[in-house]
């Protein structure tokens, strides 16, 4: 292992009973592991073969803990406590670093900035660009496409009652936040997974908050033209 490094980045993986998909991130993981590249794995108590594979990977994994969580959002703040680099980003257990990753790294520069490019998703590049505020009111920014600050952490938590939506919350959060601001990189930072726990789960809590999130964290246009839009769509229902 490297001694006495600035570690730039902590690519951060929350796992549980990833045995059949974790191969392909630590592949990835090992083609760009570099001196300013710390990888940290938080573990919610296994029952396959995940644990074994991390114990035989261990030379490209800086930290690693297997015990109990209460959830990926929980166990997402906890590995933020591990976490040594300037910049953190979060991979799925299933998800695959892209060579977009290693250019990115040479573009982190403002302790105050966010960076974020794109993801690989149901066979298309996404989410590119995000121009304006009504935008978020129609896709989040991919949490494997974003590098943040790790400051955003010492100020924000994810909200752990949002069970599937969490990084979309902290997104708003961050972007009406004038502490920070968003910066676009046109690079392709990973493979995210089409499967995995936020494709099989409904967060209810984030459904029922989503209008007051966006008047909150968005622009009044932005908000007024989601909620006209939102309106149209309820009346061609019925």
């Amino acid at each position: 292992m490297f001694m006495d490094r600035k570690i730039k980045v902590s690519v951060i993986c929350v796992t549980r009973n990833a045995e059949k998909t974790l191969g392909i991130l630590l592949n990835s993981i090992r083609q760009f592991k570099t001196e300013e590249v710390e990888f940290v794995v938080l573990d919610g108590l296994s029952t396959d073969s995940t644990v074994d594979l991390l114990r035989k990977n261990e030379d490209i994994i800086d930290i690693w803990k297997s015990e109990k969580d209460y959830g990926i959002y929980d166990a997402m703040n906890k590995a933020v406590t591990l976490a040594k680099g300037e910049w953190l980003i979060f991979m799925g257990a299933d998800d695959e670093l892209l060579n977009g990753f290693k250019n990115a790294i040479a573009l982190l520069e403002d302790s105050q900035t966010i960076y974020y490019g794109k993801v690989f998703f149901h066979g298309l590049i996404t989410t590119g660009q995000i121009k304006d505020d009504y935008t978020l009111t129609k896709t989040n920014i991919c949490h494997q496409a974003i590098f943040y600050p790790k400051r955003v952490f010492e100020k924000y938590k994810y909200q752990e009652e949002y069970v599937v939506c969490a990084d979309y919350v902290l997104n708003l959060n961050c972007w009406d936040d004038p502490e920070f601001k968003f910066v676009y990189i046109d690079e392709l930072i990973s493979n995210y997974a089409i499967g995995g726990f936020s494709g099989t789960i409904n967060d209810e809590l984030f459904e029922a908050n989503k209008s007051m999130l966006f008047k909150k964290h968005l622009s009044t246009w932005a908000f007024l033209r989601y909620s006209w839009k939102k309106l149209k769509n309820n009346i061609l229902r019925k």
